[in-house]
């Protein structure tokens, strides 16, 4: 049986490479490829293995068991590490890359890496490729989403009871999640602050409450409980839910009427496709491209945010968006290691 060992941040906590991660294991296990994986998060699970515990032992046998080594790394060194031994052991290698964030120099230096290493290199969209050059006959383009193939967790309780009151005020739900509040280039990334500025407007939250999900709150408290208070002293309680913490947010996108991805940088953003797999508008920034059927507004403008988001309230049971089908998604990832091994 063809063994692929994925490397990447695996759930918890959860963030849009790591589901994807989870979710891919769960598909290759389903078309009879058998998986591992080496799992890079902060948190360490008993039953999987972390290349942050330093086992290296475990680690080399691991590689050295694997028909292909496929690396999700967003983390630098954990993605150099990966490549080295994978390629000093002449495995297969498949890269997935999710974003890019490097200046010019490392990006140079990084096509360089990836061009001479790697057997196949995936990229979810093509600005990636304007500040990776790498030779087109090891790339294949292909968005990251795979649907849940499992029901999931049921929601936090207090969520339910949010969502039903306000249902009964006769309210649209709104989503929108973040795996960390952080900056990039002095921003808020994942633009929470905008949407609680687009949602302090009671033209928009007689209509709309907004529901935004934090799922590693570890990272940047203060942050976190500034908004908790700005929200607070603004009395915007029953309007904006700030959910600390993980949860499974392809439900939370079942049970609402529109979602938003705010971010103002992006890969190929696993909440936008699960939205429009659904069937459920979608409100992202236009600082990439985006899939078609999103609803785009201006990166960083809240005033256009809110202009957008009143739009698709209008047509929250019109739109008609494309979407992968599960049958493709299969194929893609079979004929990938099939054609790799």
């Amino acid at each position: 049986m063809l063994n692929v060992l994925i490397c990447g941040p695996y759930p918890a906590p959860i963030g849009g490479i790591s589901i994807h991660i989870q979710r891919l294991a769960q598909l290759a296990n389903n078309l009879g490829i058998k998986t591992s994986i080496c799992d890079e998060s902060a948190t360490i699970k008993p039953d999987t293995f972390n290349i942050r515990s330093l086992n290296i032992i475990k680690y080399i046998k691991l590689i050295y068991s694997a028909d292909i080594v496929h690396i999700h790394s967003s983390v630098g060194i954990l993605r150099l590490c990966h490549l080295l031994f994978a390629f000093i052991m002449k495995k297969p290698i498949v890269v997935t890359i999710h974003s890019w964030r490097h200046g010019e120099f490392s990006s140079f230096v990084w096509t360089k890496l990836l061009s001479t290493l790697s057997t196949h290199i995936i990229l979810v969209n093509r600005e990636i490729s304007e500040r990776l050059q790498i030779p087109a006959k090891i790339i294949q383009y292909f968005p990251a989403f795979i649907p849940p193939l499992d029901a999931g967790y049921e929601l936090p309780v207090e969520i339910e009871y949010f969502i039903e009151t306000a249902r009964l005020q006769g309210k649209k739900i709104v989503s929108s999640n973040a795996y960390r509040i952080m900056e990039y280039h002095g921003q808020e990334l994942y633009g929470l602050d905008l949407c609680i500025e687009a949602f302090s407007s009671s033209i928009l939250s007689d209509k709309a409450v907004l529901i935004f999900s934090i799922s590693d709150p570890s990272f940047n408290r203060e942050k976190i409980e500034q908004y908790k208070k700005f929200i607070s002293d603004r009395q915007l309680g029953n309007t904006i839910y700030l959910q600390i913490g993980a949860i499974d947010y392809y439900n939370l996108l079942k049970l609402s009427d529109l979602s938003i991805r705010a971010t103002n940088t992006d890969g190929d953003a696993i909440s936008v496709r699960e939205s429009l797999f659904l069937n459920k508008p979608c409100i992202a920034s236009d600082c990439i491209k985006r899939p078609e059927g999103t609803y785009l507004f201006e990166n960083r403008s809240a005033t256009s945010l809110a202009k957008v988001i009143k739009k698709a309230l209008r047509a929250a049971d019109e739109i008609n968006a494309s979407t992968e089908s599960l049958q493709k998604i299969e194929n893609f990832y079979q004929n990938l290691y099939a054609g790799n091994r």
